[in-house]
């Protein structure tokens, strides 16, 4: 049996060179530097953070075999563990850290890698691999359509396209200036397949990180279509920031006032958000003066700025598209109060629909919905502490949140 100083030593070297995910990059160093030094009859214990490698290389080990590891972003440095884990002759297990002690030397081992991080001392590690215990590809007799089709995708290279790589990264370098830590691209494209979201507004997050809309420049070049690349209200050059954040033709503006009328209500500071806010709206955190996440404002903010967004969007279609022929439509003020209501309305009847008990695992706790939703609804006082459980029509959007219109 090996102490759980071999791995923590083991934390001290590069991650390999096929590790893409950083998140358990010590961990696979570990137990490939430790196989790779210890006799191949000497029982191995390994003591981890978490039940990660335990996991994977046992409890779910056949399920990821068989379907080529779909899905895995470090599959390839599993995989080589997993050879080099098969030309072992003695048992190797794997559980979490449970004692101070354990924790204490985990602490050690993160401090001793800074302190090879910064002087340089760190090298790679190197595997020596069996090719007669490689497994590649997946199980046939396990294989289904789904699989069949995302292996097929995943085998495809698909180029990068200039205008999403430009969207992102203004996206990512907007979060990275307020965050406490570099945030990936994977976990911006992640954030707006968020449960909060509805499936529409989750497509029109994705398509405006593409900037799949057909709005702006887009028609510029097109023969007899040229106007179309101007806003037909403000006469400058169309484009998602204009519509979202600039446009003054009636929706705009209010929108956002009675959204930050109602942002109030959650005692947080309202910003109106830009482009980049909203692309980034899943990824938003709001801390309280202790110190600590406020996870049911930051649920109200995912909810609030998308529903807003999305609408606005749908009204600029409707001034721009379902009423082309009369330049000079808009919406009238009553019009959007009422749009926006019941946008909102909409929004918190699905909620409190959703924790009923028939939805099974997919349905969502009561007190996360009491939590998003308080102190913005009409005559909350006298509503019962969980008021999901009485006729959804008596609950609602206070109404004054969208009759006032200057926003502090």
């Amino acid at each position: 049996m090996v102490k759980q100083a071999h791995q923590t030593a083991a934390q001290l070297l590069r991650p390999l060179a096929n590790i893409v995910d950083l998140t358990t990059s010590g961990e696979i160093t570990s137990v490939a530097y430790s196989v790779q030094h210890i006799p191949k009859d000497v029982p191995i214990r390994f003591v981890c953070e978490s039940l990660f490698l335990r996991d994977a290389l046992c409890k779910n080990l056949q399920r990821w075999e068989d379907t080529d590891w779909l899905g895995m972003p470090n599959k390839l440095a599993l995989k080589d563990i997993i050879n080099v884990l098969r030309q072992r002759c003695a048992p190797t297990s794997f559980r979490s850290a449970s004692t101070h002690k354990e924790w204490h030397i985990i602490d050690e081992g993160r401090h001793l890698v800074k302190h090879l991080i910064d002087s340089n001392g760190l090298k790679t590690v190197s595997m020596n691999l069996d090719p007669t215990l490689h497994l590649s590809g997946a199980k046939l007799s396990n294989m289904s359509q789904r699989t069949a089709y995302r292996l097929i995708i995943q085998r495809r290279s698909i180029p990068e396209r200039r205008s999403t790589t430009l969207t992102v990264s203004a996206v990512l370098l907007s979060i990275n200036l307020i965050s406490e830590s570099l945030v990936p691209a994977a976990d911006l494209w992640k954030s707006i397949r968020n449960q909060d979201f509805r499936l529409p507004i989750s497509d029109f997050l994705w398509k405006c990180l593409h900037c799949a809309f057909r709005v702006g420049r887009f028609w510029a070049k097109i023969p007899g279509y040229e106007e179309r690349s101007m806003c037909q209200y403000c006469g400058v050059v169309d484009s998602m920031t204009h519509i979202l954040t600039e446009c003054t033709a009636p929706g705009q503006e209010e929108l956002w006032s009675m959204a930050g009328n109602l942002w109030q209500r959650k005692q947080a500071a309202w910003t109106k958000p830009d482009l980049n806010g909203i692309l980034s709206v899943g990824m938003r955190r709001w801390i309280s003066e202790r110190k600590k996440r406020r996870p049911f404002v930051e649920r109200m903010w995912r909810i609030l700025i998308s529903e807003t967004a999305y609408l606005i969007w749908c009204l600029r279609c409707e001034r721009t598209i379902g009423h082309a022929s009369d330049e000079q439509w808009t919406h009238s003020m009553p019009e959007l109060r009422a749009r926006w209501g019941s946008t909102l309305n909409r929004r918190l009847h699905l909620d409190i629909a959703m924790t009923h008990k028939r939805h099974g695992r997919a349905a969502i706790w009561p007190t996360l919905v009491t939590g998003t939703w308080c102190g913005t609804l009409r005559d909350e006082i006298a509503l019962p502490d969980d008021w999901t459980k009485i006729n959804r029509v008596l609950v609602g959007i206070d109404p004054s949140t969208y009759d006032i219109w200057d926003v502090g």
